[in-house]
């Protein structure tokens, strides 16, 4: 075989290989990646591989995207991109548990019909143009079918969890289970029923009682129903039996949503009687005390104020008797930078969440069980007696007793994860034994005979996920929906229905964070616009301070009577010759300003010019260079050593 022959069979025969090696790396080794990313972009996180791991029949993920429609939007179709390679990573991790199907949608075919009959929601980027289908369709084996209507590139922090989400809802189809203890008048299950009167419920009752299946337990309750969250709202005085049932279900099933209050307004304006206790009347404080002891977790007795976030309220000026606005620190809002920018209960939240006669929250350590800070106050802060908060003190006596020197970081709502231990290590308290009489009890057959009781946990039997907020108050309506429209200025329900859906989830689910995103700003390109910014808004701020100078000129040769009076009214007055200089020069002076913002800005482009051509040119054309210069480096050290050893 001559030397042509060969190297053709050697071309060949690595083209071979190389398409053989592709097709069979793309069938044995789909799955094996190696993700180089700084924020693990191409991983999935363990708990949807637990979920995947866990799934029981098939399930067909299709995802319904306007290609050509989306073209003219580059952020749009680069977000597309990492939708379709996250649903492809859930494909490959599953084992073939999970089939992923992309359909091109366009305008009036077969599949934008099937898109809208799926529940995918177009949107149209400017008006005029082409409706855009960018959603996620799932169905089981059975039929049944989940949707994410819309991927929004803003929520692309939640992404990982939504599709996980949605494969767990196919998996499991039934609503999430809501035990309810409660001393309000909240009733979700009328709420949530169209065909019962919602009798004046709140809109967190009403979506509470639409998503989910809610049991509100009887006031002389003695044992927790079966259900995936208890939900804790301003509770009465629960019995030792009670607290115990409490106890255990966390014990067992780890998932609670509990809001206290030292001075709940929602329980003074709500007439009647505490429904765990009768003869007293609706408690305007509650605690979980002694559970919350024994998790570490402490409520203060005082309610906190907070000036930099207080919200205004209508009250009377006592110096002019005029009704004005003013900021009542009592009712504070937490704005969305100071939540939890992580944890999926509080991260998507934008608008913030309001709050009212509040409790300050503290934790101390125990030995495995964390705490995270999911809603804190600004550092503006004192605290009053519950009391006097109930009191309603006006914004002007609270401003006036306002200690300026004071002031802390509040705490007003916690996630507690981990394994706790039960505040009855001996079971159940002696006081809580009923003693009833022979004729109070009726004979027992074994048809009425009670369930027996389960055996006392001293230790939780899973890690347990507790959310715990110091206010009752920022559920109400007052506290979030705009009166005029009804809809919501803050995310006070969202927050809440947040909560309790994510702990109703599995335990791989609530395991789930926020993640970073994928497009990442160039730092150096950002300080340089930051930088030009502070030296444009500098020049502006000295030009401003001239022109006030240049003013106060004019004014002076007013006051000594050698102005012509054409800036005190007289329009018709015909300026002097010191009025035009100072004018001409103050002009002058402006048009040199001017030009140097001119040239900063120009500067900055091309500054950001010369970066992008460095980094182009450090991406797409030196690794080629560095490559041919390794080539020509290696030949010329061959021929050298060709033509040593033809010497020799």
């Amino acid at each position: 075989m001559n030397g042509r022959r060969f190297a053709l069979f050697a071309a060949l025969s690595l083209l071979v290989i190389f398409v053989a090696g592709n097709l069979i790396a793309n069938s044995w080794f789909r799955s094996w990646r190696l993700d180089l990313t700084e924020s693990q972009l191409y991983s999935l996180s363990p708990g949807t591989q637990t979920t995947l791991d866990q799934l029981s029949e098939p399930v067909e993920l299709k995802l319904y995207y306007s290609r050509d429609a989306a073209a003219p939007l580059p952020q749009l179709q680069a977000y597309a991109s990492r939708v379709r390679e996250m649903l492809q990573s859930f494909q490959a991790r599953s084992g073939g548990r999970v089939r992923f199907v992309e359909v091109d949608v366009e305008a009036f075919t077969e599949d934008e019909d099937a898109a809208v009959e799926a529940g995918i929601e177009p949107f149209r980027p400017f008006e005029g143009a082409d409706p855009i289908y960018f959603g996620l369709s799932g169905s089981n084996a059975i039929d049944d079918r989940r949707t994410i209507p819309v991927f929004a590139p803003e929520r692309e922090a939640f992404l990982e969890y939504e599709i996980t989400r949605l494969i767990y809802e196919l998996e499991n189809p039934r609503r999430v289970r809501v035990g309810l203890i409660t001393s309000l008048p909240l009733d979700p299950a009328s709420a949530g029923d169209p065909e019962l009167p919602a009798r004046g419920q709140s809109m967190f009752a009403t979506e509470l009682g639409r998503m989910m299946d809610v049991t509100k337990l009887a006031p002389d309750f003695s044992e927790i129903p079966d259900v995936d969250v208890l939900a804790i709202i301003h509770p009465g005085a629960l019995s030792p039996r009670q607290l115990y049932a409490v106890d255990q279900f966390v014990m067992r099933k780890g998932r609670a949503f509990v809001a206290l209050d030292p001075a709940a307004l929602s329980a003074e304006q709500a007439t009647g009687l505490d429904p765990f206790n009768p003869v007293a009347p609706a408690p305007t404080a509650s605690t979980l005390e002694p559970l919350l002891e024994r998790w570490g977790v402490a409520m203060s007795p005082t309610v906190v104020l907070d000036e930099a976030g207080a919200l205004p309220v209508q009250v009377q000026d006592p110096a002019t008797g005029q009704v004005q606005s003013a900021p009542q620190p009592l009712f504070f809002a937490v704005p969305a930078e100071n939540l939890d920018r992580e944890d999926l209960m509080t991260a998507w939240l934008r608008r913030g969440i309001n709050f009212g006669l509040a409790g300050g929250l503290s934790w101390s350590e125990r030995e495995g069980v964390t705490v995270q800070a999911l809603a804190r106050t600004s550092g503006r802060t004192m605290r009053i007696p519950a009391a006097e908060a109930l009191a309603r003190p006006s914004p002007f006596d609270i401003l006036a007793m306002w200690q300026q020197a004071g002031g802390r970081v509040e705490t007003v709502a916690i996630r507690l994860s981990g394994n706790l231990e039960t505040a009855y290590p001996e079971g159940l308290p002696a006081e809580a034994a009923e003693t009833p009489t022979e004729e109070a009890t009726p004979p027992a057959t074994p048809a009425s005979a009670p369930p027996a009781p389960q055996a006392l946990l001293p230790r939780s039997a899973t890690p347990a996920e507790i959310v715990i907020v110091s206010d009752v108050d920022f559920l109400a309506d007052d506290f979030y929906l705009d009166p005029r429209s009804g809809a919501s200025a803050a995310d006070n329900a969202s927050f809440a229905l947040n909560v309790i859906d994510v702990l109703g989830g599995s335990d791989a689910l609530v395991s789930l964070r926020s993640r970073a995103p994928s497009l990442r700003r160039m730092e150096l390109l950002d300080e340089m616009e930051r930088d030009a910014q502070r030296r444009i808004e500098t020049r502006q701020e000295q030009l401003q301070t001239e022109l006030q100078e240049t003013e106060a000129q004019l004014a002076d040769l007013q006051r000594r009577g050698r102005g012509s009076g054409f800036f005190t009214g007289n329009l018709g007055a015909e300026l002097t010759p010191e009025e035009n200089a100072t004018i001409e020069r103050f002009r002058a002076r402006v048009v040199e300003v001017r030009g140097e913002l001119r040239r900063a800005e120009r500067n900055l482009r091309g500054e950001i010019d010369n970066l992008q051509a460095l980094v182009l040119f450090i991406n797409v054309w030196l690794a080629p260079l560095l490559v041919a210069a390794v080539g020509l480096f290696l030949f010329w050290r061959r021929q050298r050593r060709v033509r040593g050893g033809a010497r020799s």
